[in-house]
C-alpha cells in the first residue's frame, strides 16, 4: 500500500494534493483497517484460539471497567455487525 501511495501513477507529480491525501488515508484509514482485519483473522484462524479469547473476554467482563466496555462498545458493535452481515 505504501508503495502505491508513493509511486502510483494516479497523480503526475509527487507534490500533488491527491498524493498528500493518499498518504493521510494510508496512515489514518488503510493501515489501521488492515491491522484490525489481521487481528480478527488471527483470532478466527483456530477454533481453540477463538474459544480462549471468548472465555477471557467473558471472565474479564466481570470487572466493572471491562463490563462497561463490553456493554457500551463491544455489544453495540457486534449487534451492528450482525445487522449488516446477516
Amino acid at each position: 500500500m505504501r508503495e502505491y501511495v508513493e509511486r502510483g501513477r494516479y497523480v503526475e507529480t509527487l507534490k500533488h494534493p491527491r498524493r498528500r491525501l493518499a498518504r493521510v488515508w494510508l496512515a489514518v484509514v488503510a493501515i489501521p483497517a488492515v491491522a484490525v482485519a489481521r487481528l480478527f483473522e488471527w483470532l478466527l484462524e483456530r477454533p481453540a484460539r477463538f474459544a480462549v479469547t471468548v472465555v477471557t473476554v467473558k471472565l474479564l467482563s466481570t470487572l466493572p471497567p471491562v463490563a462497561w466496555l463490553v456493554d457500551h462498545v463491544l455489544t453495540p458493535g457486534a449487534d451492528m455487525a450482525l445487522r449488516v452481515f446477516l
